[in-house]
Order: structure tokens, then C-alpha cells, then sequence
């Protein structure tokens, strides 16, 4: 039986706790057990050993609650808490002097905000936390749990893991208020571990401030440090490098804690302890990478790559921020006359390459032959086939009549019907085209340039242009991926005429046709901006997606 690795990886749980005797029956109806009652344990099993092995995890957190981490409930608490950031930097400001200079800031904590999901423009923060790292305490500051006990999809919420109505946290406009002048200090700096999404900086602004020296992103600074890194994510990173800088034991993921859920619905003290773990590894890492880029000597005296970080990286969280936000006005006119201009040159361009390479009728046969030499061949040997049987059925029929004849039984049913039956098959054969390559089908009757065998055919076969596809994918032949025809257009004048259509379809395809669908309800074009983002280092941008644009529909109006 073939089965996918999930499947097998399913039946080996089923296996096992057969043999343990875990697992009750396997049968959904009696008689034999079938794949599917094997795969339906099997997915039970594996739901119930994570459940089982979540709780435990959660268990273990809330056991071993460090006592340095502190978790406010109470409203009365937040100015004790501002006076220990206070605190926190006036310290840094005398035992750290001039640390962060190169930043261009005085101080340095880690923050982090928990929210309701990820989407930078509609998801809505419900706690902070920061790591005060002279004061060695970190706090969570919860605003925004909700009680979802009973509520479709969260039957898996217990007392010892789910936030409950009359549970205490803290008021969300008293904590922004509070939070909100440390914040949006330029001359006290910030690290979150952000990356492309600069999720934090846009909670800030939804909540009606910004944040101000946030000039260190640890995801980004990673990928200054190693670009090759199988995941930025806080989590494996600190399981890769924490014993270098004294976090040993287990690192818990998102998941590992939460699962596929947002931490809104799960107790204050357990979202806590976890956020505050995560600005204690956020904070653990900023110090090593600081001090890995310091390494390398310079003219100045600082690290090549700090300066460098300092200079450039440490300015963009805020500023991609920033540009997304803001937008891109879009000549939607501009748009149309380039459409409208495009549109028929697209379509000479594409009446060009029929006209320059002669694709008539005969160059369509050429290339179904080509490029369906096995359909051509299964033809004729199945032509062949229907030929030989009308034969052998006509040889039948004869032999019918001409026993019947010899016994001058003409008159019978047997001798009448053979008779018809003979007509037909002899009508049959008249109509059967001889089992050759020159009377099999057309199984392409036209050129289409949109059809990547046509278009193969037209480039290596018809033109003969070198098969060099090998160099940009291993073991693949005769592409006619876009990239590896741009190389193609650059080197061979032949392919000129097609060069001009793939030119006119981008233009069109990719920016003039498309951009006015991605336009937000402000009419503006949005962004998320990823520093070295691609292969070579430069920076690449994603449309916005996380909003579906129809949902504008529903307030147009007749005009």
C-alpha cells in the first residue's frame, strides 16, 4: 500500500499503541479494517498525544514561574512599574555610559506585543512586555484576554490555561497612557524581533502613538550576521545560539504553547511567563549580535558590520513602517491610457511571431508530430488493431454466407444477417484511415504562444536554440520558465519577435492591469518592505493581502 509520510508516520502511532493497547477498536462499521479507519485513528492519536503533551508543557511553565517575572493585574500597579523603567534607564545611563552611542541612543530594553493574530492592520494588541536588563526583571502588562471558553473551536480550554471573565488584568487605556511617553522616546532604544512585518511598530500606531528608537530588529540583525540561517524565527535561533550567551533547557515555540490560535483566549499568567521568556531571549540575542558585529576592527574602532548596522539597518524598521503605512498614490488614468496604448501593441507583437516565423498549418503539424510522437504512435498501433479485427470480422461473416449458400439455406436469418453484418463492416473499412503517421489526427490544431510546449518546441526545435536550462535548474531540460528566457532574449537575436510579447504581457500582466486590484479602501497602494530580502541581498516587497478588497463592494453606490 503506497502511502505519504504523513500517512505513514500515522499508521506507526496506530502500530504503537496497538501494542500497548492504547487504541480500542480500528473498525468503523465491522468486517475488515480499511486504510481510512487506520488514518482516522492515527489522526486521533497524534491530536491527543499533543493535547496531552501541550498541557504538560503549560503545566511545567506555570510550575517553574521565575520569580524576577512579573505579571500586572491590577491598575494601581503601573506607576511602581514605569518608576522600575525609570530606574532602569537612569542605571543604564550610569553603568552603560555611552554603549549605544553607535545607535544613537542612551538606553536599550527588549519589547514585545502579544496580539489577536499577525495582520499588521486589523489585528489588535491585547499585552505588552519588556526585559529591564540591569534591574534584571521582566514584566506583561495584559489588556486585551478574552473569555472563549465554550466557543466553537476552543473546547480545549481548561481552568488552568484559559482566561476567564472575572479574571483581572489591566485597563488597555490606562496601560497605552503609561506606556506610551517610554515608548515614543527617540533618545531610548528599542529591540524587537520584528523582521519583514514590523508587526510591533504597527500595533503602536493603531493604538495612537509611535514608536520612537526602535533601532534594533534582532530577526534582521541575524540576517546581517548569517544570511543562511535555516529559520530567523526567535525561537530556533536561541535554541541554535542560546548556550552562548546562558539559555540552556527547552525552548517552547508559539505552537508548542498555543497552538494555531491566538494567545487572547489563554490565562494572563501563562501568556506572561511566555511573553516574558521572549523578551528575555529577545534581549539575550540583541546583546550577542551586538557584540558579534563589534568584533570586526575598523578605521573608527568599531565593528565593520556594527557601523554598517548602526548607519543603515538600525534605520529602517521605523521607516519601512513607515512607507507601508503611507503608501503609494496610483495614476489609475496613467493606468488606463497604458492599457489601452499596450493592448494593441501586444497583439501586433503576437501576430509578429506568427508572421515572423511562418506558423501556418504545416508548422502546426510539424509540431504535433514533435511534440506528441507517443499519442501518433499509440494511434497508428491502435488504428492497426481496428483495421485487423474489421478484417478478421469481415473473414467471419464470409465464411457464414458461404456455408450457408453451400447448404442452400440462403433463406435463413442466419444467412440474411451475415449478409448485413458484412455491409456494414465493409462500410466500416471503407471509413478507417490507414493505420500511418500521415493519417493519424491532429492533436494540436493551432499555435498557442501562452503554452509552454508549444513555446518549447518553437525555441528548441523549430529555431534550435542551445538547451541551457540545465544551469539554472539541475536536471531540468527545454524550460521556458520566464527567468531563463530572459537570458535567452539578451543572447539570441532569433528570439526577438517573442522577446517584444513577453516584454508587452509584463508590463500589462504584472503592473498595468494588476495594481489597481491591490489598491487598499484609501486608494493607495501598500506594502510590506523586507530588508535583504532577496538572494542578492536587496530589498523585496509583498502586496498586502491579509484584507479581502471586495469587501469594499458593499458600500458602493449607484452614481
Amino acid at each position: 500500500m503506497k502511502l505519504t509520510d504523513r500517512e505513514r508516520q500515522l499508521v506507526d502511532i496506530v502500530k504503537e499503541s496497538v501494542k500497548t493497547g492504547e487504541t480500542g477498536s480500528l473498525r468503523s462499521g465491522g468486517g475488515q479494517i480499511s486504510k481510512a479507519d487506520v488514518l482516522a485513528a492515527g489522526s486521533r492519536l497524534l491530536a491527543e498525544r499533543k493535547h496531552s503533551e501541550r498541557a504538560e508543557r503549560i503545566a511545567e511553565t506555570l510550575r517553574s514561574k521565575p520569580a524576577n517575572f512579573h505579571i500586572l493585574t491590577d491598575d494601581a500597579e503601573l506607576p511602581a512599574f514605569i518608576e522600575r523603567v525609570r530606574t532602569e534607564c537612569r542605571r543604564q545611563m550610569a553603568e552603560w555610559t555611552d554603549r549605544w552611542r553607535i545607535l544613537g541612543v542612551e538606553t536599550m530594553t527588549a519589547g514585545d506585543f502579544e496580539g489577536t493574530g499577525v495582520d499588521t492592520y486589523i489585528d489588535l494588541s491585547i499585552g505588552f512586555s519588556i526585559w529591564l536588563p540591569l534591574l534584571d526583571e521582566g514584566y506583561y502588562l495584559p489588556y486585551g484576554h478574552v473569555d472563549m471558553r465554550g466557543e466553537d473551536g476552543f473546547d480545549f480550554l481548561d481552568d488552568t490555561c484559559a482566561f476567564k471573565a472575572d479574571d483581572k488584568q489591566l485597563t488597555r487605556s490606562k496601560v497605552l497612557a503609561a506606556i506610551k511617553p517610554y515608548l515614543s522616546s527617540q533618545a531610548h532604544g528599542k529591540s524587537f524581533h520584528m523582521g519583514s512585518a514590523r508587526y510591533d511598530l504597527h500595533v503602536a500606531i493603531k493604538d495612537g502613538y509611535e514608536i520612537r528608537g526602535c533601532v534594533w530588529d534582532s530577526l534582521d540583525a541575524m540576517n546581517s550576521l548569517n544570511e543562511h540561517e535555516e529559520s530567523f524565527g526567535l525561537k530556533p535561533l536561541i535554541a541554535k545560539y542560546g548556550a552562548h550567551f546562558g539559555i540552556n533547557g527547552p525552548i517552547y515555540t508559539f505552537e508548542d504553547m498555543f497552538g494555531n490560535r491566538s494567545p487572547a483566549p489563554f490565562s494572563v499568567e501563562l501568556v506572561g511567563i511566555y511573553a516574558i521568556k521572549d523578551v528575555l531571549y529577545g534581549w539575550k540575542l540583541t546583546e550577542w549580535q551586538f557584540a558579534q558585529m563589534a568584533k570586526a576592527p575598523s578605521a573608527s574602532g568599531a565593528g565593520k558590520l556594527l557601523e554598517c548596522y548602526a548607519l543603515i539597518d538600525s534605520k529602517l524598521p521605523e521607516t519601512d513602517v513607515f512607507m507601508a503605512r503611507c503608501g503609494f498614490v496610483v495614476d489609475l488614468d496613467g493606468l488606463a491610457e497604458l492599457e489601452a496604448e499596450f493592448t494593441p501593441l501586444l497583439e501586433k507583437a503576437r501576430q509578429d511571431v506568427v508572421d515572423s516565423y511562418k506558423i501556418d498549418a504545416d508548422f502546426v503539424r510539424k509540431m504535433d508530430r514533435t511534440l506528441n510522437a507517443k499519442k501518433v504512435e499509440a494511434w497508428v498501433e491502435a488504428q492497426r488493431k481496428r483495421i485487423a479485427r474489421n478484417k478478421e470480422a469481415q473473414e467471419k461473416q464470409r465464411a457464414i454466407i458461404a456455408e450457408c449458400e453451400a447448404a442452400g439455406k440462403t433463406t435463413l436469418k442466419k444467412y440474411t444477417s451475415a449478409v448485413a453484418r458484412l455491409a456494414e463492416l465493409q462500410t466500416e473499412a471503407r471509413e478507417l484511415s490507414p493505420a500511418d503517421e500521415e493519417h493519424a489526427p491532429l492533436f494540436v490544431e493551432e499555435f498557442t504562444i501562452t503554452n509552454g510546449n508549444h513555446l518549447a518546441y518553437l525555441i528548441y526545435d523549430y529555431l534550435g536554440i542551445r538547451d541551457r536550462t540545465g544551469q539554472f535548474k539541475r536536471g531540468k531540460t527545454r524550460s521556458t520558465a520566464a527567468e531563463i528566457l530572459e537570458v535567452y532574449y539578451e543572447e539570441e537575436e532569433a528570439l526577438k519577435p517573442l522577446a517584444v510579447v513577453a516584454a508587452y504581457e509584463k508590463l500589462l500582466n504584472t503592473y498595468v492591469k494588476k495594481i489597481p486590484d491591490a489598491l487598499e479602501g484609501d486608494g493607495r497602494l501598500h506594502s510590506e518592505f523586507k530588508a535583504g530580502g532577496t538572494a542578492t541581498g536587496r530589498y523585496s516587497s509583498a502586496g498586502y493581502s491579509g484584507r479581502p478588497i471586495d469587501i469594499l463592494s458593499e458600500f458602493e453606490t449607484e452614481g
